[in-house]
């Protein structure tokens, strides 16, 4: 039996933009405890979640991703306003939005999910949606004071991200929280200096 690992493609945040991250996630903490809250260091925007995969297909699958991925620049994006799925009245994740820098977001995800069709993974049935998760909630209820946290912060400017790579990461689950290790990485392409 071939060994499998749980398995996703990301960009990570820079440190500039995770303390103002956090700052986002501890308001909405202090309005709600009782959520299982994205460790900033941690803070990620998935751009393909593979799921369980053999160690066996990474190699070829990761190749075919970093091909398809080639030509793309680095760029920023803009981290504006929160929000919440399916919304903010029943909130099961609190979530900060993407700006400038969206469709250079997509444009990776659906390259990364064709290269990752190839490989016979399903493609999403959902369309990628971009933003960054600060936290889920245990039990989803109304949450009024959760609820008028996020909308208070609904149009917040929450600085720049840049974006120069692609991650492929593993995915732990523990009882503490997913536990995040980068397994290779692909720069974007700089192109000539200007």
């Amino acid at each position: 039996m071939s060994e499998r690992l749980r398995a996703f493609i990301a960009v990570k945040m820079p440190p500039g933009a995770i303390a103002r991250l956090r700052e986002a996630q501890d308001r909405l903490r202090a309005a709600e405890a009782d959520w299982k809250w994205v460790k900033p260091e941690t803070f990620h925007i998935t751009l393909k979640f593979l799921g369980d995969v053999e160690h066996s297909r990474i190699s070829a699958l990761w190749d075919s991703v970093c091909g398809a991925v080639a030509g793309s620049r680095p760029f920023t994006m803009a981290l504006r306003g929160l929000g919440a799925f399916p919304d903010i009245h029943a909130p099961r994740v609190a979530w900060v939005g993407i700006d400038e820098g969206s469709a250079a977001l997509v444009d990776l995800a659906a390259k990364i999910e064709g290269a990752c069709e190839q490989h016979g993974f399903p493609p999403e049935r959902r369309p990628f949606r971009t933003h960054l998760t600060l936290g889920r909630a245990r039990r989803p209820a109304p949450n009024p004071p959760l609820a008028a946290a996020i909308e208070h912060m609904a149009e917040a400017d929450l600085g720049e991200a840049g974006v120069d790579r692609i991650l492929l990461m593993k995915s732990r689950l523990t009882p503490q929280g997913a536990q995040y290790e980068v397994l290779d990485e692909h720069l974007l392409d700089h192109g000539e200096a200007e």
